[in-house]
Formats: structure tokens, sequence, C-alpha cells
């Protein structure tokens, strides 16, 4: 393993670093649509192996394993190379280990994006819902009766 030096800019102020990286790593630097296999370290030590692609905010999903470009974990992963480990001091985590990079991980599937688009739909759906029901319990006593129409509100456009 050497030892590298980096320097990240936060705030407006900039932080050296230093980042271990295997002597027989590959040059592939991550980049939007790889596929980075990586351990997150926490304080105590354990170690959480997960897979993620880097993707676009449409695409994005995180239980599916596809991480946002603009999170701060994919900004930090962004560039980095296989073997680097890197300081992440979030939560309980210190450390992000990358252990391998695929470049190109083919097309990222927008069946995740539908998915979580629908999730959000049914949500405002239900949400519109209780809406109207609090509505209809308020107003009986100062505008007079209100009676939601649930089947309306549940049919679909």
């Amino acid at each position: 393993m050497s030892r590298v030096c980096r320097r990240i800019r936060t705030r407006g102020r900039f932080f050296w670093y230093d980042v271990y990286m295997d002597d027989q790593v590959s040059p592939q630097p991550i980049c939007l649509n790889c596929r980075v296999l990586l351990e997150l370290v926490d304080l105590s030590g354990a170690v959480e192996p997960r897979e993620f692609a880097i993707v676009t905010a449409k695409q994005a999903d995180f239980k599916s394993g596809l991480l946002d470009e603009n999170t701060p974990l994919g900004q930090l992963l962004l560039g980095r190379h296989a073997g680097e480990s890197i300081p992440y001091p979030v939560g309980d985590l210190k450390e992000v280990r990358i252990q391998a990079v695929q470049a190109g991980a083919g097309s990222i599937s927008s069946e995740a994006a539908v998915k979580r688009r629908a999730a959000v739909q049914k949500a405002a759906d239900q949400s519109e819902i209780t809406n109207q029901m609090i509505f209809a319990t308020a107003s009986g006593s100062k505008w007079g009766d209100y009676d939601v129409d649930v089947d309306k509100l549940l049919k679909d456009e």
C-alpha cells in the first residue's frame, strides 16, 4: 500500500488528508453509471460491504443500490479509484474503502425510478384522503356538513 496525499475543499477551506491505495489498483475512476463495491467502516470498526451504481437523481433508489451522484457519498466517490480508503465521518461511519470499480455497468434500469414515483404518488393520494377527512370532521361545526367521496379520491386518473 502506498500513501497519497489529497486535498479537499469544504466550505471555502482546504483540508489535506491521507489516502492509502493498493499499488496494483485499476486506473478506472468512479464516474456516472459505474458500479462500485465498497466497505463502510463504522466507529466500532465493523465493516459493511455495499455495492452501488452511481446514477442521476432521477434514477436514484438507495434501497435498490442506485446511489444519487449528488448525495454526499456520491460526491465523495466520484473521481476516486479502487483501493482508496477515504475518511467519511458521517453518522456512525468513519471511513469508506473502495474495493472495486466497474465502468459503464450498462444502462441502469429505470424500473427503480418508476417504482419510486409510484410510491410517492400513492403517498400523495393517501395524504389527500387524510386531509379531506380532517377537513370533513372540522368543517361540520362551522360550514355545515361535508362528505368525503373516498371512491372519487382513490379513482386512478
